[in-house]
């Protein structure tokens, strides 16, 4: 798959947080100079325009920007310790990422320079062994949507105190 971004995202060398329209704590889990993706405990309304404060060595930094996207992500701790379901939100911003924001993106880059693995380290490809059905079935998926299944029977145990009848 071909890469469409104009701008190549980085992960930050140390935790960043942030808050979304002054109030969502937010945790960043990488940006470029023109967005940010997002961890947080709230869904976002996509399209939606809002203001992102990042807490920077440097001090507080404040850009606005774009809702384009937001997927429930999985299972975390808020900042209370307590088991929430998370989201994951890509803002894009409205004008020029601020200059801190840029030296942090910059540095994170030149820090993450691609390296060469040596032809004879690096696995070739009829050395790896094919995957499985029962080992797919068991790898965790890196990346995309999650899938939440919820059955009506435990919902109403939990919600009505109803007794299974087994």
């Amino acid at each position: 798959m071909t890469e469409r971004r104009y701008a190549p995202r980085v992960e930050p060398q140390h935790p960043l947080s942030a808050r979304v329209k002054a109030f969502l704590p937010a945790r960043i889990v990488d940006l470029s100079s023109r967005g940010v993706q997002l961890e947080l405990a709230t869904s976002l309304r996509p399209q939606v325009p809002c203001d992102l404060r990042i807490q920077l060595d440097q001090g507080e930094v404040v850009v606005r920007g774009v809702v384009r996207r937001c997927r429930a992500w999985g299972f975390g701790l808020d900042e209370r310790d307590q088991r929430v379901l998370l989201y994951r939100a890509g803002l894009e911003f409205e004008d020029a990422a601020p200059d801190a924001l840029v030296k942090v993106v910059s540095s994170a880059l030149e820090k993450a320079a691609p390296r060469e693995i040596p032809a004879e380290v690096a696995p070739s490809p009829e050395e790896e062994p094919a995957p499985t059905a029962e080992s797919a079935a068991r790898t965790p998926h890196a990346a995309g949507r999650v899938k939440i299944r919820i059955s009506a029977e435990n919902v109403r145990k939990v919600l009505g105190g109803v007794k299974d009848d087994d």
